[in-house]
């Protein structure tokens, strides 16, 4: 299996140390090993199972290119670096001991005057040492003051949607002024929690865009919903202008999620005058600007604005400074480009956010799915151990005249699959301490019906790799009705 990729790292590697290789194919799926796994402290490992479930630490790693990640704690007495090295079709993970060097490191400092090391080795360790504790330190301070804002920017909505639906429940507020201010805020959160989870992979590389048909109208009326109640209660005047009746084709949700982003600083920064967005068509692009009367960016500050934990420096309003940087990276994987177009202490800030004109194939899926109990005469099972989630799940699909059974374990599962006559199953992945894959070869195999995965995970090698398992489709957490029966329809064959 050792091939010249390998052979060629192998030897750049000093004699004596102990190696472990592992080939994996495109889907990241293990086909071939040598060396011996037990002098790492490991077992060998599955033919054909997931480089992922080995391997966890990998799970963040996106496998576009080589990398190495020192210094990994397989057990208390086993220390390796694990290496990848990528080739067309296979390529190769090398797990090198690296025990006796870790734990001489560790000690070194205490007992530098003891050993036999030279001067020009020690130089280099304790240098390499200083780096690795700055870079702890740093992700230590980015820790914390994630988990400051998180705390902050999370538990202002939270409040609201517990105290309003307290509210309700005694009936002492109008029913639908509460459901409004429960589902504002329940939306900032969902953008939060979009936010957080992009910062933690500190790329948007793991977003696939979704090309949508919208009207400019609905699109701003919706943000102008989030945020005129902030702007109101600093008295700002929000102002908005868009050519009447205009329809686009964007990805909706990360272009929205990006404006909110702007106007949301637009909003902070600003304690008197306007915030206003605007839309216009200039060169085949659209252009979306956000504009405030706010404080401005001093020159000084403004080449790092897009980095993260950047703020305005000086400024009482709190927050983690990551919003741009997300804002960004979304915009990067949309193929837009979001820029600093001005910004002054005297007269504010205008962002632009720079979309190229796409086109989407004409489809009939919209007005299929305005069509009266669409899925008439056939059956879904929903499998998910919680019982508020089979609630909304099926709330959404009963105007679609899907017959639905549901379930909160495998077990009782397979017992509907097996007296029911079932023509699609949707699950999620984690049903307590069972994966749904451990069941899915047998229900595909035995049952013949298309599986769908429920996963809260937006990462593009995560879907790919549940894929590469047998799922049929991925359907991302929230869920969104729409999106839901409208997979739901394809996979039964009905548009």
């Amino acid at each position: 299996m050792i091939n010249t990729i390998v052979n060629k790292f192998l030897l750049s590697q000093k004699k004596g140390q102990g190696y472990f290789c592992i080939a994996v194919d495109e889907q990241l799926k293990i086909v071939d090993y040598t060396g011996e796994a037990k002098l790492l402290g490991l077992k060998n490992p599955k033919y054909k199972a997931p480089i992922f479930d080995y391997l966890p630490i990998l799970v963040t790693e996106l496998f576009d290119s080589n990398f190495e990640i020192p210094f990994y704690n397989i057990d208390h007495d086993h220390v390796c670096n694990i290496n990848f090295l990528k080739s067309d079709k296979l390529s190769y993970l090398v797990l090198v001991d690296k025990t006796e060097i870790f734990h001489v490191t560790q000690k070194y400092q205490q007992f530098a005057h003891n050993d036999n090391i030279t001067k020009n080795k020690f130089k280099r360790l304790a240098e390499n040492l200083k780096k690795a504790k700055q870079k702890l330190k740093k992700a230590n301070q980015e820790k914390a003051t994630l988990i400051a804002m998180l705390s902050h920017e999370l538990g202002t909505p939270l409040t609201s949607i517990l105290g309003y639906t307290e509210l309700l429940l005694n009936n002492d507020i109008n029913t639908d002024k509460g459901l409004k201010i429960i589902h504002r805020n329940a939306v900032y959160l969902k953008q939060m929690i979009e936010n957080t989870l992009i910062f933690g992979r500190s790329e948007a590389g793991g977003i696939n865009p979704h090309i949508e048909e919208i009207k400019i109208q609905d699109l701003f009326s919706t943000l102008n919903t989030i945020i005129f109640p902030t702007a109101k209660i600093k008295q700002l005047s929000v102002q908005i202008t868009y050519p009447d009746n205009d329809i686009i084709n964007i990805d909706i949700a990360r272009t929205k999620q990006i404006l909110i982003n702007l106007l949301n600083n637009a909003v902070k920064y600003s304690d008197e005058g306007f915030v206003e967005l605007k839309y216009s068509l200039k060169n085949n692009h659209h252009v979306f600007s956000v504009i405030d009367s706010g404080i401005g960016i001093p020159q000084d500050q403004q080449v790092n604005i897009f980095s993260p934990w950047e703020r305005v420096n000086e400024y009482k309003t709190q927050g983690a400074g990551i919003g741009l940087f997300i804002s960004q990276n979304l915009a990067h994987a949309i193929g837009a480009n979001l820029k600093l177009k001005y910004s002054s202490l005297e007269f504010g800030s205008i962002f632009q956010l720079i979309i190229p004109l796409q086109n989407i194939e004409p489809t009939n899926e919209i007005d299929y799915l305005k069509k009266e109990n669409p899925c008439r005469g056939k059956s879904i099972l929903v499998i998910d151990d919680d019982n508020d989630i089979l609630d909304l799940i099926q709330v959404f699909l009963q105007p679609s005249g899907l017959t639905i059974f549901t379930a909160t374990n495998m077990l009782s599962a397979q017992l509907l699959l097996k007296k029911n006559n079932i023509d699609l199953v949707v699950t999620d992945y984690y049903l307590g301490t069972i994966k749904a894959d451990s069941y899915l070869d047998k229900i595909k195999r035995k049952h013949k019906v298309p599986v769908l995965l429920m996963s809260a995970l937006p990462s593009k090698n995560f879907e790919k790799s549940y894929k590469s398992q047998g799922f049929d489709a991925v359907i991302s957490k929230p869920i969104d009705r729409k999106s839901l029966l409208a997979t739901i329809i394809k996979h039964l064959n009905l548009g």
